[in-house]
């Protein structure tokens, strides 16, 4: 019976689950962090195409480190790639946070009355396929690292909204370290 409620909780996404899957159930669902790559709209230009995919390695050098997964970038096509409403949202838990976070920075900083914003570019993981239960690329990295390597009770806590997580023996001490990053909608998602 666990194994069927296992399998059934594996399929349902973050944001649905009401129990937390158990470490080994995660891991089978996560990506390698380190391998990445960039899916541009087709509905943009070949010039456009090309500007966006040049952004990503400036905005590295200025953010002074990787753009990982999950990570969005939005612009208002009536505005053009090169304005205020070009924004990025980065290190989400799923392509579905990370494009929410992008249009929701993208609608803010577009002048009133600028056409609705569209969603320009993914980084997502390499070789990305859908699946039901997904981590940013940082907090895959400490999952698979640290979090794993702990022995006794665990605890894996996110932020859908942020990107935050946190984790520990137990769930106040997952929950808080996923707060620190100033996320208020923290959850417990794996559970030892």
């Amino acid at each position: 019976m666990r194994l069927v409620l296992t399998l059934v909780l594996a399929l349902l996404p973050v944001d649905a689950l009401a129990q937390a899957l158990s470490a080994q159930s995660a891991e089978r669902q996560l990506f390698a962090p380190e391998k990445k790559a960039i899916q541009v709209s087709g509905s943009l230009s070949k010039a456009d195409q090309a500007t966006i995919k040049a952004l990503i390695p400036l905005m590295e050098q200025q953010m002074q480190g990787a753009v990982a997964y999950y990570s969005s970038i939005a612009y208002a096509p009536d505005q053009g790639l090169v304005s205020d409403a070009l924004q990025g949202a980065f290190n989400h838990h799923s392509v579905a946070a990370a494009d929410r976070a992008a249009l929701r920075a993208c609608s803010a900083a577009k002048p009133r009355g600028a056409g609705a914003c569209r969603i320009a570019a993914r980084v997502l993981p390499r070789g990305y396929e859908a699946r039901p239960f997904s981590l940013s690329a940082s907090a895959t990295q400490a999952f698979s690292t640290r979090f794993n390597a702990l022995k006794g009770a665990k605890v894996f806590a996110v932020s859908p909204a942020t990107g935050a997580w946190g984790f520990g023996a137990d769930q106040r001490t997952a929950i808080n370290g996923c707060r620190r990053a100033g996320a208020r909608d923290c959850a417990v998602v794996v559970q030892d």
